[in-house]
């Protein structure tokens, strides 16, 4: 029983750390980003990594156009033909060796005496990665890119909370667009 309560708080802890990280960004340093105030979609407009039927869902893709085109036009930008912006995002789903160690206080007796001992944990995790490229339409150049990872959860989600997850992703991501 200790065992399964050491597990709950580790995996906690480890959920909490993962809340409270910032997203991955990169971008080309020397662009003039100000005065960008359209964009449109790349095509093709969300991809899946791997590339296999097992990992494409079209209403996964559909969440995120909706999400990021609700995402962009809060922060100020419209959706063009020929703007000078294309974005284009990427679902890359992986699968992880995650190791967990436990320690556990074991009392054999008063001759015995105390002990201390680890005992070592394996699981495999599916992580999925949200990637949002921002794209120089005129040079085809990237200029930007975000992306955060999480967990995806073992049991069946309903496609509210996808939805709202898409969201949460995607407004997380977009809140470094344009660098400052």
């Amino acid at each position: 029983m200790m065992l399964r309560y050491l597990l709950l708080i580790s995996m906690l802890g480890l959920s909490a750390c993962q809340s409270n990280r910032l997203a991955e960004l990169d971008y080309q340093p020397g662009y003039n980003y100000q005065g960008l105030q359209t964009w449109q979609w790349a095509e093709p407009g969300v991809q899946f990594v791997p590339d296999s039927a097992a990992q494409k869902n079209d209403l996964d893709a559909q969440r995120v156009r909706t999400a990021i085109s609700q995402q962009l036009m809060q922060q100020g930008f419209s959706q063009s033909p020929n703007a000078p912006l294309e974005v284009r995002a990427w679902l890359i789903t992986d699968r992880q060796q995650q190791r967990t160690e436990v320690l556990q206080s074991d009392y054999w007796g008063p001759m015995w005496g105390p002990s201390l001992r680890a005992d070592t944990y394996e699981t495999s995790i599916d992580v999925q990665k949200l990637q949002i490229d921002i794209i120089d339409s005129s040079k085809q150049q990237l200029i930007w890119r975000g992306s955060d990872s999480w967990i995806l959860p073992q049991q069946r989600i309903s496609p509210e909370q996808r939805a709202a997850k898409l969201q949460q992703q995607v407004q997380h991501i977009l809140h470094y667009f344009p660098p400052r």
